[in-house]
Parts: structure tokens; sequence; C-alpha cells
């Protein structure tokens, strides 16, 4: 089971469309967890333990934070738009199944057009970053 912390500034629905998505996620987002308004360091601190991954679309949190220490991995979705979001449910459920405690990794959807049919490609580590690079 995959502890999953979603971000305020992705959609409230992306908790709903993971869990018809993938059984092996327990998500909470920060309204659940009674952390909203949190800054990101408090936040990384509180959750750390308690969550694996927290999902963001904050694509500057792992560059600002000290993540020295903590087991929880930050998973950087390329949008918040809930279209987008919804049709790269697939793509984030293996992202989730692919990250390592404490890694600090961004979703590489660059190459995609329809992002329901993509596929994990390849795991990229670039100045410190996991980069989960998808193909169509």
């Amino acid at each position: 089971m995959i502890r999953v912390l979603i971000d305020e500034c992705l959609p409230r629905q992306l908790k709903r469309w993971l869990s018809e998505s993938d059984r092996d996620l327990e998500i909470r987002t920060l309204k659940d967890a009674g952390w909203e308004g949190l800054k990101n360091g408090v936040l990384l601190k509180a959750a750390n333990g308690k969550f694996d991954v927290l999902v963001t679309a904050d694509k500057n949190m792992h560059h600002q934070q000290n993540f020295v220490g903590l087991d929880i991995s930050v998973l950087v979705f390329p949008t918040n738009r809930a279209k987008t979001v919804e049709i790269g449910v697939n793509a984030l459920t293996q992202s989730l199944k692919n990250i390592k405690p404490g890694q600090k990794t961004v979703m590489d959807m660059a190459q995609v057009q329809n992002w329901s049919n993509s596929v994990l490609e390849a795991i990229v580590v670039k100045d410190g970053v996991i980069h989960h690079v998808f193909r169509p």
C-alpha cells in the first residue's frame, strides 16, 4: 500500500480518480489531513513518516525545499488543469509505483500527445532529480 498525499494545488477530484485507478493506493488530500495552508517545508515535515509520497504540481518544490533526513518523496505532476490531470491518472499511477523513498521526482510528459495511453519508458537522474520519462 502506497500512502499518497495530494497537494492543494491539484484538483480535488484527483483523490477519486486515483482511488478508482488503483486499489493499492491510500490517498488523502491536505484537507483530509487537516493541513490546508501549510507552507511546503512545514508540510513535508508534518507528512514525513505518515505518507510515502506528496503529489504536487509545484514545479519548484524540489528545488526550494531541504529534503535531508526526510523519507517522504515528492512527485511533480506537469500540470494542475483538471481535464489534463484526469487523463494523466494512468501515467501518475505508473510513477507512484516506481518512486523510491526520499526521491524528488518529476513526470516528463513532453513527448506524449495522449496522456491516457502513455507508458513510463525511462527513469533518468538530472541534477539530483529523478525524471520519469513517458512515451506514447
